[in-house]
């Protein structure tokens, strides 16, 4: 079994990151506030974590950092429970509003506040910034589903709880992924999502769907 990755969110305006262990030692370079960054070693006394960002790496304190829980090699990603615990959220039929889906849409900064105030607005990528925010990370403030393409990082190989990116006519799509299936000559994927068709109508709702392999764009990790 492959060891857990040691995850910590930056809790300060901008963290060191230093060329040794040390407050003497030379500064390369900074994480920024509740960016999420993965421990490579450890010093002894557990006091300082070298990590890298990008090409960047080095060692910061552990003194403005908390730990976030999950580990994303075996698909145990600690936002799984939340959106578990959502299933069954609806969309309301005429010009009632769900108060749920509208809680999803405080975590999008780019849609106009008219647009938050109705559960027929596209919804998709606010739930999984609802969820991801919820596990303590930082989602990507958008309220299109292709800004998750940009989102951490890429992975070829998805784990249960990655994040899926779809293109459909009339915009993209993504959710949660669980598992795939083969039908015929083509593989679904099945989502755990937000704004998906309902049974056989057009009401958005959380709920477990199949989506074609073939439109996939990408999955993505922290």
């Amino acid at each position: 079994m492959s060891p857990e990755i040691e995850r910590y969110r930056v809790n300060t305006v901008a963290l060191n990151i230093r060329a040794e262990p040390s407050t003497t030692s030379e500064i390369l370079g900074h994480a920024i506030k509740d960016q999420v960054i993965e421990s490579l070693e450890e010093t002894p006394d557990g006091a300082w974590i070298r990590h890298k960002e990008n090409s960047l790496e080095g060692w910061s304190t552990k003194k403005y950092l908390s730990r976030v829980a999950g580990n994303a090699l075996s698909g145990d990603f600690p936002w799984m429970p939340i959106a578990d615990k959502e299933y069954g959220v609806i969309e309301f039929p005429g010009d009632e509003h769900n108060p749920r889906i509208l809680e999803y849409f405080s975590t999008v900064k780019n849609i106009g506040s008219r647009w938050k105030v109705q559960d027929e607005t596209p919804w998709c990528s606010a739930f999984v910034n609802w969820c991801v925010e919820e596990a303590g990370y930082v989602g990507t403030k958008s309220a299109l589903s292709a800004s998750w393409l940009s989102w951490g990082k890429e992975i070829n190989n998805p784990v249960k709880g990655c994040i899926a990116v779809f293109s459909r006519e009339g915009g993209g799509h993504v959710g949660f992924y669980i598992d795939e299936t083969v039908a015929g000559k083509e593989t679904f994927i099945r989502i755990l999502g937000g704004n998906q068709d309902h049974g056989e109508t057009d009401i958005g709702a959380v709920n477990l769907k199949f989506y074609p392999k073939s439109k996939l764009l990408g999955y993505r990790v922290p």
